[in-house]
Parts: structure tokens; sequence; C-alpha cells
């Protein structure tokens, strides 16, 4: 089911690596990075709220520790920036476990990317300190194992999911992150 997911949602992953790739290559500044930083906040942080609401712990035991607007927030604070709780109208497509789950797959999935983003970040900003970058680097050195542990628990509970809604939830969260990060 999962290679079935990657296979299908491949461009729609591909056209947002695309935009947030060139935000990223194009920042030369501290400030620049945390105005990036505010715009992924805006777009997760009520997407992962409704995510946890949903889901709950139903199909992902250990989904308490998969938070990742938290390091956002961190990271903007550590750079001495503010942030502003926006709506994102996106959260409120998300009403099923099978949806929710393919929202999950594209947070979970870019953990994987924050790896190679955060070597990438302090070669282009080399005033940056580790704990600007908290976002990127997840889980630290963990991060393979919890994507690991989210496959497992997906492959786990197949029978439940609806694998057409899963993907659909996972084209859309990366169709809307492409969008939200153009504006």
């Amino acid at each position: 089911m999962l290679l079935k997911i990657k296979n299908e949602t491949k461009e729609f992953h591909n056209s947002v690596e695309k935009v947030l790739i060139s935000h990223l290559k194009n920042l030369n500044t501290e400030e620049e990075y945390a105005d990036l930083l505010i715009k992924l906040c805006g777009f997760f942080e009520s997407v992962e709220h409704k995510i946890h609401y949903i889901l709950k712990d139903e199909m992902i035991s250990d989904l308490s520790q998969r938070v990742h607007v938290k390091h956002l927030k961190s990271d903007i604070y550590n750079l001495q920036r503010t942030f502003t709780t926006v709506e994102n109208t996106f959260a409120h497509t998300i009403t099923t476990v099978s949806y929710a789950l393919g929202v999950l797959y594209v947070m979970e999935g870019s953990t994987l990317g924050g790896q190679i983003i955060s070597k990438m970040l302090f070669k282009q900003l080399p005033n940056l300190k580790e704990n600007d970058v908290s976002y990127f680097k997840s889980y630290e050195d963990e991060t393979p194992a919890m994507w690991t542990k989210f496959k497992a628990s997906i492959d786990a509970n197949e029978k439940n999911i609806d694998v057409n809604e899963m993907i659909l939830g996972a084209k859309q969260t990366f169709e809307s992150l492409r969008l939200w990060l153009l504006q």
C-alpha cells in the first residue's frame, strides 16, 4: 500500500519540493529563513492539530511524539521572531482517519528530507545555530527509525485504511502546501 501511495503521489511530491527548494536556495539571511518558518507554521499548525484530533492514537501508537509545529515555533522564537496563528482552511478537509493518515504521510515523509535541508541551511546561513533548525532536524538521529515505525503502523492497519482516501489526503496536502508556499 505504501508503495502505491508513493507512486501515485510522486508528481505532487516533486512539485512541492521544487517550490520549497527554490525558497531555500534563495535564502540570504536569518530573517528570510524565519519568514519561511513562519509560513510553514501557518500551514501546519491547524493541520497538525486536526490530524491529532482525528487520529488520536487509534492507528499510530506514538502519535503524541509526532509533533512538528512546536519545533517550528521554537525555531521562530530562537530567531527572535514571533508567530501569529492563522487559519489554514485546508485543515477543514481533514475529516476521515484515512485522509488524515495521508496528510500525516506527507508530514512524516518530509522529516527525511529535513535531514538534508538542515545541512544545506548550515552551509547557506553559517550563523545559524543548532536550535534554529530543530524543525528540519526533526527526530535527529531517530528520523529513519520514526519513519520505519510510521510505515509499520500503516502496514499493520492496512485493512482498516481506505487507500484511495489516504492517497487523496497526501495529494491534496502536497498541492495545498505548494500553493501556500507560492503566496
